[in-house]
């Protein structure tokens, strides 16, 4: 048991890297006009977090949450200050947010406020999640300060809490609103499915690797069946989940569980992701930050995305072309190279 344990906890996940690259190339198609049809990779993102978080901290949880602002901060950072920049040198560019001091701070800082139109979004809109993210790194590092053991449990009342208190009290506090949103659940969802992937490896890698090769095609085929239909069940509720209720915890953050567990068990099938998806996964955290502008840009001064037609959707393929080799170089100079020469002067030195 000790053993297969061990073995577990320096496993690659390389299939969950490729849900990451899928989920985030749905996110991009989100903020296609004619399309929007991929807000649910963000509950997948929180699930694939959730899992990854309990992981990392199985068997140490030293400098956490300094590892955590390191990997998230230089390039969330970057996109504000330019975003800031943007809105000042050419403030057409967006509808309802305008470059201010208050709002830069802010959104440095992660305090929600209304963006416009009772939107709580910081100045870099698809920046929310990242928020969310800081949000749930900060309760988890407050769970296992007080019980390395129990940290799942705990972290998931501190975040069942203010979803509970934000919509069972009368009040105006945007920080409640933002944080007690029920989305934070999803990465409930994620912890969950950490024991869950945690148990089936301990309990069955062994026997999966016995089984006939009959049985291990039958297995797989069924495995890529139950991805299909979470990915068309996904997009099936797309245009009726409301986004702000319960629905989308226990709709799309269930299928991101279920997807997380479904990725991982057909690596244990021996289906081994392509080396591409996983190479953008890897790299989905900056596609995820970075498409938006790009997408803006070409839908408003080239292709007009409003509606599906031939040229728009050359349109689109080119600004996921530019968006991924973007995310590809953001990758590689700010995520990795900037980000480990942090490392080493951050937590390394000290």
């Amino acid at each position: 048991m000790n053993q297969n344990l061990q073995k577990f906890h320096s496993i690659r996940f390389q299939n969950i890297q490729a849900l990451r690259a899928v989920l985030a190339i749905f996110v991009v198609l989100e903020h296609v006009r004619f399309a929007a049809c991929g807000a649910f990779g963000v509950d997948g993102f929180f699930a694939i977090s959730g899992f990854m978080i309990l992981f990392s901290t199985a068997n140490s949880t030293e400098h956490f949450f300094k590892k955590r602002l390191i990997r998230i901060l230089p390039l969330y950072y970057f996109m504000t200050l330019g975003t800031f920049l943007l809105l000042l040198v050419a403030p057409d560019m967006f509808e309802t947010t305008s470059a201010d001091m208050g709002s830069l701070v802010k959104s440095l800082l992660f305090i929600p406020f209304d963006i416009g139109g009772g939107v709580l979004q910081p100045l870099m809109r698809v920046g929310w999640t990242i928020n969310c993210e800081i949000f749930f790194y900060f309760l988890f590092w407050l769970s296992f300060k007080i019980s390395h053991k129990y940290r799942a449990v705990i972290c998931s009342v501190l975040l069942i809490l203010p979803v509970v208190l934000s919509h069972t009290l009368s009040h105006n506090s945007a920080m409640l609103t933002f944080y007690g949103a029920p989305v934070m659940l999803d990465f409930i969802w994620g912890m969950v499915a950490y024991y869950v992937c945690r148990w089936v490896y301990v309990n069955w890698n062994e026997k999966l690797t016995t089984l006939s090769s009959y049985a291990l095609s039958l297995l797989r085929i069924a495995f890529l069946i139950a991805t299909t239909a979470s990915f068309a069940l996904l997009i099936a509720t797309k245009p009726n989940i409301n986004t702000l209720t319960w629905q989308r915890p226990l709709i799309w953050g269930g299928v991101g569980f279920l997807l997380v567990l479904i990725f991982f068990i057909i690596e244990l099938c021996g289906i081994k992701a392509p080396q591409a998806a996983i190479q953008l996964g890897n790299a989905s955290f900056s596609l995820y930050l970075l498409h938006y502008y790009p997408v803006m840009l070409l839908d408003r001064m080239v292709f007009h995305f409003e509606h599906l037609t031939l040229f728009s959707l050359t349109g689109v393929c080119f600004a996921i072309a530019v968006s991924v080799i973007l995310a590809l170089l953001s990758h590689e100079w700010v995520e990795k190279r900037f980000s480990d020469r942090l490392k080493n002067r951050l937590i390394k030195s000290s």
